[in-house]
């Protein structure tokens, strides 16, 4: 009987303890998720995993109307726009450690306008590119090719010349307006002399305030995966090279390779473009809204510090075969929960694809864009992990030195978790964009390969630094 006295108060004392530790571990985590959204003194800018931070003393400024944006310009010496914080790297800080972050994540706005025999959307920066697409999804409207991240803001996108699919949403701008240094508006119009400037800038000349884009009748794609022979380094590149050759409009959708590389496979999958809607809806009834609140946006306090650093030395102290090891089984797991037929009802029940084209949903009103649970279970990894996404690009022309490229990737695949993805796109005139050629020259045909890694992983001398050097190295013009 003392005995089982003793044992059930060594679980009553180690059951506490460990209630105790779980309520302070989640007080802590909401103080630091709490002390950004009320931007409390002292906070720091965060991306969307609390894993980058601008400094103590960059201010934060979140202005809600126009005349308050152009306030927060004039007054700060320095100044970068921000907004969701989906970056994996301190780009978004400002160049001085004292000057000001913006967040237009308040400027979101949106209206459909008519356009020559079509439309146009015009929209405030900050509005979440899910939320864009719900609202003019409700007039049986679309952007040419769904956003690859519904969290990524408008303004966002257009300064970094984001894409999907092989195209980047800035070839279908149409104007956008800019707050410059010192508070003055400008709009830049295509066709203007400074729009490939303007149109992907990375906010070197000011702060977004609104883009306009050109907006087409909604369409379904049809998704389809198979899997190839694993090609040598040569054998990907010619692969990749017939699939721009299929890409010949910009209503054509880029196809993709991808690579689970610790198992050894290689998968096409194919995007069908089925048609246009033939009929709109003038006063449709608006979607249900996109709402994200960025549940893990912490980053603020020692418990976030403390986490970074014990994941840290987990990752320094395990040998790299052990964490290859790890590879196979959540390759296997992902490769199956992605692209097996036997598990789409579940992928559905996850939300997998977060836009209804992407679903295949064919009525001329879809759904719409929702954060779904794939799209949470994708966050909790990353912050659990300190996933970061790293994107190497290069023209795939000439071939061989295209497969040095390529080759100073695949040194690399430790890095690569999961999946690694090579998509194509062709160059274009926008000065600043990561696929840029010359206007009135031959086209270019970049290959665009990316990943998500650890950071920790990264962070060791066989990480990005490695891989920096070799592509320096052997890939001209990456």
């Amino acid at each position: 009987r003392g005995a089982m006295c003793c044992d059930f108060l060594t679980c009553f004392c180690s059951c506490s303890v460990l209630v105790a530790f779980s309520a302070l571990a989640a007080g802590l985590y909401a103080n630091e998720l709490s002390k950004f959204r009320e931007n409390d003194a002292g906070t720091r800018w965060v991306n969307w995993i609390g894993e980058f931070d601008c400094g103590p003393g960059v201010a934060i400024e979140r202005p809600a109307t126009v005349e308050a944006l152009q306030e927060a310009v004039r007054r700060h010496h320095a100044v970068r726009a921000v907004a969701t914080g989906h970056s994996f790297n301190p780009f978004a800080c400002p160049s001085f450690p004292q000057g000001a972050v913006i967040d237009t994540t308040a400027l979101r706005a949106v209206k459909v306008e008519p356009h020559g025999d079509g439309h146009k959307v015009v929209a405030e920066a900050g509005v979440k590119m899910g939320q864009l697409q719900n609202e003019i999804l409700a007039r049986g409207l679309t952007l040419r090719v769904p956003p690859g991240n519904s969290a990524y803001t408008l303004g966002g996108c257009i300064a970094t010349g984001c894409h999907n699919l092989g195209q980047s949403h800035a070839q279908d701008l149409l104007a956008v307006t800019i707050v410059q240094h010192n508070g003055s508006i400008v709009e830049v119009k295509r066709g203007d002399a400074d729009f490939d400037a303007a149109a992907v800038s990375l906010g070197r000349l000011g702060v977004i305030l609104s883009a306009t884009l050109e907006v087409l009748p909604y369409r379904t794609l049809q998704w389809s995966a198979e899997a190839l022979p694993l090609a040598d380094t040569p054998g990907v590149i010619d692969k990749l090279l017939a699939m721009t050759e299929r890409q010949t409009s910009r209503e054509t959708v880029g196809n993709k390779l991808v690579f689970y590389l610790a198992t050894g496979v290689m998968m096409m999958e194919h995007w069908v473009p089925m048609g246009r809607a033939a009929s709109l809806q003038d006063a449709g009834e608006p979607l249900p809204p996109y709402v994200n609140r960025q549940p893990f946006r912490v980053g603020q306090g020692a418990l976030t510090r403390m986490y970074a650093e014990l994941r840290a030395a987990a990752f320094g102290a395990t040998p790299l075969g052990v964490l290859n090891a790890l590879q196979v089984p959540a390759e296997m797991a992902f490769k199956g929960l992605h692209s097996s037929p036997a598990l789409a009802a579940v992928r559905k029940a996850l939300g997998w694809q977060h836009s209804p084209e992407a679903r295949g949903e064919g009525s001329e009103r879809p759904t719409g864009n929702q954060y779904t649970w794939a799209g949470w279970l994708d966050e909790v990894m990353n912050l659990l992990m300190g996933l970061r996404h790293v994107e190497v690009i290069f023209p795939l022309e000439p071939k061989d030195k295209a497969v040095r490229c390529l080759d100073a990737v695949f040194a690399h695949r430790h890095l690569a978790w999961w999946r690694l993805n090579v998509r194509t796109q062709q160059s274009e005139g926008f000065h600043l964009s990561s696929t840029y050629g010359e206007p009135g020259a031959k086209p270019v045909s970049f290959a665009r390969v990316d990943f998500v890694g650890p950071g920790a992983l990264l962070d060791l001398p066989t990480g990005e630094a490695s891989l920096t050097a070799r592509l320096r190295s052997e890939c001209p013009g990456w």
